[in-house]
């Protein structure tokens, strides 16, 4: 639309200019006109002058000039210090170190080039016309950009734009990536071309064409399955708007970058024709499971919601009728879920299938095995609607915590101590721009690195929020959260800083309980002192959250900068709180998790258990939903319980300290001695010995070796002995790297043997 607008202005001032003419003296209209003829085509002069190198620069010794229509400038932002330009046979671009060329240059103007003593040459792989340019780094001359003076010198106007002239070149994608050819540089660099029937990969009703912090690079695809690089400017007036839905035609001008690096840019939004103004099938207006079902295998995908009924029964490989599903809660089996729109449903021809990938986010905190918050429970998944265990099914989903959301919070950790000293944002915190175009970052000061976010250079109003990992409270032994915060006001009036309790990860559609820790204070002028949040208790809280930690600001003169860290909750507390006294139900079996007052501990220490086992050098870990250490998954249950899940002590493989653990005096004798063990970390090998001691003496010893062993997975040791009367147990670990550190590490649980 801004270039039909311009066009219409320069047509209403040539009609005010004839209309008014009698009544008033006005200036005429002054008409550009180009001082030189044309003797060369755009195509001939680029063939003429081509190399093969990626960089080089040549100047032009003949009598050459060309001319072309403006094709693409830089009006709308995502075009930067570039001019292209296009005749009958080719395009090709100018490198100019200026701004705002579109007011002299828009689109449709024809310009003439007199090219003698120019240049012309390449930048990385682009061909330009440009200045000469030394490139260091590879001894070599390129195409750099000239002085819009300079292009003054020998770039003339001639007569006003015309659009018609402006025409984009049909490509098939096939035809252009994958080819690096000189004859498909030539013809198709810096060419306007349209690709048809193409839709945009990301497309899903909210991902914009770019992020807000650097240019974001998307990808089209065309019918056949052919994909090209789409470069996206974080400073194109387009930026934060949706990609396009569904299919359409992309035009844009063709880029290299290096040798084979194919990439479109396109001018501004117009570009993109044809495509849908739906936003069916996006996370704000998600297909029904009735629809969904409706559009099995017609290639169609997009987000579906419904409600979690069940999952497959075990053993079912085809869904053939209601007896193939559990409709209830917990399941059998954690790798389906069946959806759909009723949550009392059990009628699984209105339902939805979908498979829950081993190893995901979407397993761990959605199947109904470990996670019996979510039966019938409102669920967003994305994928393509197609037959799946022969029903009705959704595809093509990765697990990816961004391809399904919860209603509800699970898989939560119990245990977050994070000082941000990784320099950046965590990757499973969420950091969420809501309003605004700023977002929370790390910088760092005298060493020490911390989470900070400020509207200065921004956009206002802001809504962002910074958000933890899920946090499952109600497992957790202690129930407290702390953080620290520190503040420049820089004499803001509508910054603020405040901290929630989020029933889940998306702030727009969660509960919201404001917390109210104390908080720095801006001074008159610079940084504040760090402040502490004091205790934060969150046992009111009686399952799995987040925190969310937000800044707001409206439109203002100045914005504050907020700064957080060292966020932690149950920093020295454990997983679950474990069975307090395990020997009434199972006498004969090691009460490892009355050790540390029932709390895992990820440092290595000593510790004594209620009955008088002894570990030295080791660690406690424990079962749970998710693997965030000290919880692991692999460690799973004790035995005979449904909610208590069992302590795992970490024997150690450092050569000068050995972790050993050692039974108290044991009576009856042993028949049969069992537990489970494998690796919580990721160590190369695994060697441990276990003894039976009577009166100070071995009368039995076992040793285990591996390797190559697995990580989370879960070995088991059974063997038999003869030992009557009283008897000690002792595991050592072996050290088989032999090396005086951390190394070697091997989790031992569920502990039992028989008289």
């Amino acid at each position: 639309m801004k270039r039909f607008n311009h066009l219409m202005w320069l047509v209403l001032v040539a009609v005010l200019a004839v209309g008014c003419n009698e009544d008033f003296d006005t200036p005429p209209i002054i008409m550009p006109q180009a001082s030189h003829t044309p003797n060369m085509t755009i195509a001939d002069f680029k063939a003429k002058y081509w190399n093969s190198e990626r960089n080089f620069c040549d100047t032009i010794k003949e009598d050459v000039v060309i001319h072309g229509w403006v094709s693409a400038n830089d009006e709308s932002g995502n075009i930067y210090k570039y001019l292209f330009i296009q005749d009958e046979t080719g395009g090709i671009g100018l490198s100019i170190d200026a701004n705002s060329l579109y007011s002299t240059y828009r689109v449709g103007q024809e310009v003439v080039l007199n090219m003698k003593n120019r240049w012309i040459g390449k930048w990385n792989g682009q061909y330009l016309i440009g200045k000469p340019e030394w490139y260091a780094a590879q001894s070599v001359w390129e195409a750099g950009r000239m002085p819009l003076e300079l292009v003054k010198e020998f770039v003339e106007l001639n007569g006003l734009p015309v659009m018609d002239k402006v025409n984009p070149v049909m490509a098939k994608i096939n035809d252009i990536v994958g080819h690096s050819d000189s004859e498909t540089k030539l013809k198709y660099m810096g060419q306007l071309v349209k690709f048809q029937n193409v839709k945009w990969d990301a497309a899903d009703g909210e991902t914009p064409y770019s992020t807000a912090d650097a240019t974001t690079t998307r990808t089209i695809t065309d019918t056949e399955g052919h994909s090209i690089n789409v470069e996206n400017s974080n400073y194109a007036d387009f930026r934060a708007d949706p990609l396009p839905l569904g299919t359409g035609d992309v035009v844009g001008v063709l880029k290299m970058l290096g040798e084979d690096q194919w990439s479109l840019i396109i001018r501004d939004e117009n570009d993109c024709i044809g495509f849908e103004n739906s936003t069916k099938g996006t996370q704000v207006d998600p297909y029904t499971v009735a629809e969904a079902i409706e559009q099995q295998n017609s290639s169609r995908s997009g987000w579906m919601t419904g409600y979690i009924v069940g999952a497959v029964a075990p053993e079912v490989n085809e869904v053939k009728s209601n007896d193939d599903i559990e409709f209830m809660a917990p399941t059998s089996l954690p790798n389906t879920l069946v959806i759909a729109d009723d949550p009392n449903e059990t009628d699984f021809t209105k339902c939805i299938v979908i498979a829950l990938p081993q190893d995901t986010k979407f397993r761990s905190q959605a199947n109904l095995r470990d996670n019996v918050e979510v039966y019938k429970t409102q669920i967003w998944v994305k994928g393509e609607f197609a037959t799946f265990m022969g029903t009705n099914g959704i595809v093509g989903n990765t697990g990816s915590a961004d391809e399904f959301r919860l209603s509800v919070a699970t898989g939560g950790v119990t245990t977050l101590n994070e000082n941000f000293e990784g320099k950046a944002i965590p990757s499973d915190w969420i950091n969420l721009q809501v309003k605004g175009d700023k977002a929370w970052y790390t910088p760092s000061f005298d060493g020490n690195y911390y989470a900070a976010m400020t509207g200065y250079r921004g956009n206002a109003p802001f809504e962002s929020w910074l958000i933890t990992p899920a946090l499952d409270i109600k497992k957790a032994a202690s129930k407290i959260l702390t953080f620290r915060t520190q503040v420049n006001g820089y004499g803001s009036s509508t910054s603020k800083f405040e901290v929630y309790v989020l029933s889940t990860s998306d702030p727009t559609t969660a509960t919201k309980v404001k917390l109210n820790p104390a908080i720095a204070t801006a001074p008159a002028s610079g940084y504040s002192s760090w402040v502490e949040s004091g205790n934060l208790d969150l046992s009111q809280f009686d399952g799995t959250y987040y925190i969310g930690f937000l800044y707001s600001a409206t439109s203002d003169a100045n914005y504050a900068t907020w700064c957080l860290d060292d966020v932690k909750f149950n920093v020295d507390g454990g997983s679950v709180t474990p069975d307090p006294d395990p020997e009434p139900s199972d006498p004969n079996r090691a009460d490892f998790e009355t050790m540390n007052g029932g709390a895992p501990k990820s440092s290595y220490g000593n510790f004594t258990s209620t009955a008088g086992w002894v570990a030295n050098n080791c660690n406690l870990l424990i079962g749970g939903t998710a693997d965030n250490n000290p919880t692991f998954q692999f460690i799973g249950l004790m035995p005979g319980s449904s909610d208590k899940y069992a302590m795992a002590v970490t024997i150690n493989g450092k050569t000068s300290t050995p972790g050993t653990i050692l039974s108290p005096v044991i009576s009856g004798g042993l028949t049969k001695l069992k537990f489970n063990y494998g690796q919580a970390y990721t160590d190369t090998k695994l060697a441990f010995v276990v003894n039976l001691i009577q009166n100070q003496q071995i009368v039995k010893t076992w040793t285990v070796t591996n390797d190559a062993p697995e990580k989370f997975k879960v070995y088991s040791f059974e063997e038999s002995a003869n030992v009557t009367g009283n008897f000690t147990i002792e595991i050592i670990n072996q050290c088989p790297s032999q090396l005086d550190s951390n190394k070697d590490r091997v989790s031992i649980w569920n502990l039992a043997w028989e008289n």
